[in-house]
């Protein structure tokens, strides 16, 4: 097995974990709909990034997903990229599966603008945008199936 399907699988225990605590915490951010694979759009959706809660790895995010998106069916590629107007931004992505989670920090490289890309299976995703700080910033999450 390559090393990174080993970061990928540990990311998704990784947030599978954070889930869990975030449905304890009882804090929210906004839930801004859903996303439905048939669709194939590409999709904006602007909120505030973080939370008080402490996501223990990928920074702090709120109880509720800032989105959430129920894919009907199998996407080839689809790319999630987070624009934010200042802190340190995270990604986590919440899978359909216990063991499906994706925690992607902001850095330097990406000109702190945390994305991922590739397959994405049919289930129900929730997305939380967060920060490393429990500063709060707006944020614009892009969502793309185009390459």
């Amino acid at each position: 097995m390559s090393l990174s399907k080993l970061e990928n699988i540990a990311g998704l225990f990784l947030v599978a974990n954070l889930l869990l605590l975030n449905q304890k915490c009882g804090l929210a951010n906004t839930d801004v709909g859903v996303l439905l694979a048939s669709s194939q759009e590409d999709k904006t959706i602007e909120g505030i990034s973080g939370g008080a809660t402490d996501s223990h790895g990928c920074g702090f995010i709120a109880n509720s997903p800032s989105y959430k998106m129920n894919l009907a069916k199998r996407i080839d590629y689809m790319r999630l990229t987070v624009e934010v107007s200042g802190g340190q931004p995270t990604l986590l992505v919440v899978g359909p599966n216990s063991d499906d989670s994706f925690c992607i920090l902001g850095d330097g490289v990406s000109g702190l603008k945390p994305e991922i890309s590739g397959v994405w299976e049919a289930g129900n995703y929730q997305i939380y945008v967060g920060d490393r700080t429990t500063e709060q910033h707006k944020f614009v999450l892009n969502i793309s199936t185009n390459n």
